[in-house]
């Protein structure tokens, strides 16, 4: 999850920088957006903590503390609603198009709620086809995570969730194949960080329109 905080926090970083170089311009099309006002706002809490819980998190597996593992579904769950306080804050459920906010069902059709919920959709039925496929495990291929000592071989056993692929292993795409040295990530897995990323983004975008309106 720090991945897709970063991830947002420097696209946004670009973008400001090419809205900079236009203005230097003089052409004025775009706002920046200011991530200072956005961290202000208690809504933003709740992802935070659970946010520092996952570095905690992380930090125990590199320690080889893996009996936390069992907890990590109600992680993920309390993870994923400590975004509603967000969504809820910048009506992220009206439409992310000015022509229809507040006009109903279209309104959240098109909105960033939706947007963000079919990504968490598709990630978690994507990762339910890996395991429903590989008898309710998820086959894990490591590679680089055994060099930052976040893998641990011996964990892998053949009653636990996770278990160590190989090329019997069903659905090996929507496998964990995706390693980043501090966890092994499937194609679900970046979907559902999608949700995050769409949430945090549509966020901060939303909090730089009230933050204008209340400067008028």
């Amino acid at each position: 999850m720090i991945e897709t905080w970063f991830a947002v926090f420097l696209f946004v970083y670009i973008r400001n920088k090419f809205i900079h170089n236009l203005e230097k311009n003089n052409i004025y099309i775009y706002q920046q957006y200011k991530i200072k006002q956005f961290l202000n706002h208690w809504s933003i809490y709740p992802p935070i903590s659970m946010l520092c819980a996952y570095i905690i998190l992380e930090i125990m597996y590199f320690n080889n503390c893996y009996y936390i593992s069992g907890y990590t579904n109600l992680f993920k769950a309390i993870t994923l609603f400590s975004y509603l306080g967000l969504i809820y804050q910048y009506e992220l459920y009206d439409s992310m198009y000015d022509k229809y906010k507040g006009k109903g069902l279209i309104a959240f059709i098109t909105s960033p709620f939706i947007l963000a919920i079919s990504c968490l959709f598709i990630g978690y039925l994507l990762n339910y086809i890996a395991i429903v496929l590989n008898s309710g495990h998820m086959p894990v291929f490591p590679s680089n995570t055994y060099f930052t000592s976040y893998t641990d071989i011996e964990e892998f056993t053949k009653d636990s969730f996770y278990i160590l692929g190989n090329h019997t292993s069903k659905a090996i795409p929507l496998c964990d194949t995706i390693d980043i040295f501090y966890s092994n990530l499937s194609l679900g897995d970046l979907f559902i960080r999608g949700y995050t990323f769409i949430v945090l983004y549509f966020s901060i975008k939303m909090n730089q329109k009230y933050f204008n309106k209340k400067q008028k």
